[in-house]
């Protein structure tokens, strides 16, 4: 598409089925060889005589393309346009110079050569302007209208990241393929091996992965990455193999503490874990985000002091970010001290309003304690603020249809805990929650079966858990080799 001496010669065709006569032949025949000064200089002489002639003025356009003077040759095609709209090679040259400029006018043009016939090119370069504006819909039905057009390797990134980001992964993992297939590249299997973890494809994820973990000095990302495929494959040795590699190799990274210990809590390995983020700790002294993990873990294991101190510690060094906060209030909830929760919540969300995370949490808090009408309905004004700003948070919509609950309206209840629950099928409380909500609107066989949903979910929860416990961490004794 960037191809100019490929342009002008598909320029020069179109015009001709357009256009005849003796001097535009001339002028056609010095563009072709290459005599674009002289082309130009022939085509003013001619709009002395003409100056409305759309053809000539196209021409032009493509001689100063020519010359390398693309704003004048842009200028001609658009003279050339506003004789005659619908006049398709000046549409072309137009679309062409204003797609390889960002001219916010070059949409419009290109939609104007799709009205006129269809043109895979257009469709083409329309896709790639709609994945920057980040319209991932539009821009994925470009280019399946632009067939092989779309073939180019940039448009092919485009098309598997759009397919990513609508989390279409079959389709992403395809186009990456493809990608791989042309050049292997550490960036297209890192993508790949996204796409195949998005999908529920965690074997293959690795296997994707394995690659981008060896070396001397691998990229901290694909470690990390690898690791997280290794344990949703069921693979925690391997996974802590690779989290504890990336700390060696990258002391300084935050997030691969963050990482492993995230691991260390869903095994209970909270000594483990906590000492995986002291060292974290020494090493990123300003990580907020590590503080605030060590605050969830001390909470984890009833050491509410202990939490309480780290998460203040967080506040300290990012006080403007609110997960510090937030999880000071979530340890005060734990130990029932709602109201100093609900004191922190709110001075959180006056000095960051609308950050849904803190919303969210001081609705939690308002509903877990005897509630007034004016605080009930501040907790479902949060809750709506976040469903407006986060259309698929599940807990939005559960703990609103706990709300609606508690004041006797089972039908908008009963609404949003469907909505929670299509969100996410697996959560327990919403089911139950939902369950009330029918048996007060009189619906007895639905609550019936939401009620043996309920203990599917119990048991699958305990199955989890069990499956959480498959692997016992411990902490590598001093004085020994890791294992």
């Amino acid at each position: 598409m960037r191809d100019v001496s490929r342009l002008l010669f598909l320029l020069l065709i179109t015009v001709r089925a357009f256009a005849g006569g003796q001097g535009f032949e001339q002028t056609r025949d010095l563009i072709r060889r290459g005599e674009f000064a002289a082309a130009a200089k022939a085509c003013d002489e001619t709009l002395k005589r003409r100056p409305r002639d759309f053809q000539v003025w196209t021409l032009k356009g493509i001689a100063l393309q020519g010359l390398g003077r693309n704003a004048e040759s842009l200028e001609s095609f658009r003279r050339a346009l506003a004789i005659q709209p619908q006049f398709l090679p000046a549409l072309q040259g137009a679309a062409q110079l204003e797609y390889q400029t960002h001219d916010p006018r070059g949409r419009e043009t290109l939609e104007a050569i799709l009205r006129l016939r269809p043109e895979p090119t257009a469709h083409a370069m329309l896709g790639v302007l709609a994945f920057e504006r980040q319209d991932c819909h539009a821009a994925l039905g470009h280019f399946a209208a632009a067939g092989a057009a779309a073939g180019d390797p940039v448009i092919k990134w485009q098309r598997a990241s759009c397919h990513y980001r609508l989390e279409q992964w079959g389709e992403a993992e395809a186009q990456f393929r493809e990608l791989l297939a042309l050049r292997d590249d550490d960036r297209v299997r890192y993508n790949l091996g996204l796409a195949q973890l998005g999908g529920g494809k965690a074997a293959d994820a690795v296997a994707t992965l394995e690659l981008l973990g060896r070396g001397d000095r691998p990229d901290p990302d694909a470690l990390s990455l690898l690791a997280a495929a290794h344990e949703a494959n069921k693979q925690t040795p391997e996974a802590l193999r690779a989290l504890r590699r990336a700390i060696d190799l990258y002391p300084r990274e935050e997030r691969l503490y963050a990482d492993l210990a995230t691991i260390c809590l869903e095994h209970g390995a909270l000594e483990l874990g906590r000492e995986v983020l002291e060292a974290g700790a020494k090493n990123v002294p300003q990580s907020a985000r590590i503080q605030a993990m060590l605050g969830v873990l001390h909470a984890r294991a009833g050491q509410a002091e202990e939490a309480q101190e780290a998460f203040r510690r967080a506040e300290r060094l990012a006080p403007d970010a609110a997960f510090g906060r937030v999880g000071l209030a979530v340890s005060l909830m734990e130990v029932g001290a709602f109201e100093q929760a609900i004191v922190l919540l709110r001075e959180q969300a006056g000095r960051a309003p609308g950050d849904p995370r803190v919303d969210l949490t001081l609705a939690r808090a308002l509903l877990q304690r005897d509630t007034t009408p004016e605080e009930l309905g501040e907790a479902e004004a949060l809750l709506r603020r976040v469903i407006g700003r986060e259309p698929g948070n599940a807990a939005a919509y559960a703990l609103l249809g706990k709300a609606r609950l508690r004041v006797g309206d089972a039908a908008a209840a009963a609404a949003a805990l469907e909505k929670a629950i299509g969100l996410d099928p697996r959560d327990g409380a919403a089911t139950y929650q939902l369950m009330l909500a029918y048996r007060r609107l009189g619906r007895s066989r639905d609550a019936a079966a939401l009620q043996e949903k309920a203990r599917q979910l119990v048991d699958a929860e305990r199955a989890a858990e069990a499956e959480a416990g498959r692997y016992r961490l411990f902490r590598v004794p001093e004085g020994r080799p890791g294992q």
